[in-house]
């Protein structure tokens, strides 16, 4: 054989073993690709049963609140959501001034902007800049839009 035959065939096993370990990296990492989508819709699909659970959950308390409220007059029952807790300090402190909680009435404010839907996400204040306040709206652990609800003015504006 001659020796510019056996450096041709060197070369081609090479660029043989090069493909090969190309073509083993690309499939590595579309499995790990794949693997992290599931990992995430695993939990994003937990995120969504749990929302779901705590609404059922919410409504069998307020439907339970009710029920006890009808069947016994002189007895109240006061149940409030865990999302929506206020303090005793502040509600003592809401009920002196004879004001509702800035934080809620930005967020109903944001809620009025957004429309029909909007027991479908959830609002969050995110930041506040003196009267301002910045409310992240949130569908199935994913921020979908920002508002600035300023409290003088009424005006909300969707970012």
């Amino acid at each position: 054989m001659r020796t510019s035959t056996k450096v041709l065939i060197g070369i081609l096993i090479i660029l043989l073993i090069t493909l090969i370990a190309y073509v083993t990296y690309i499939f590595t990492q579309e499995k790990s690709v794949v693997e992290n989508n599931t990992e995430e819709e695993n939990v994003v699909n937990e995120i969504e049963e749990q929302n779901v659970i705590n609404e059922i959950d919410t409504n069998v308390v307020e439907e339970n609140t009710t029920t006890n409220t009808e069947s016994n007059e002189s007895t109240e029952t006061n149940v409030e959501p865990t999302q929506n807790y206020v303090g005793k300090e502040e509600q003592e402190s809401s009920e002196q001034s004879g004001t509702e909680n800035p934080e809620q009435t930005a967020i109903d404010f944001a809620k009025e902007k957004w429309g029909e839907t909007s027991s479908s996400y959830n609002f969050v204040v995110e930041n506040v800049e003196g009267n301002v306040y910045h409310i992240a709206v949130i569908s199935n652990a994913i921020t979908i839009a920002y508002m600035d609800v300023d409290l003088e003015t009424g005006e909300v504006t969707e970012k």
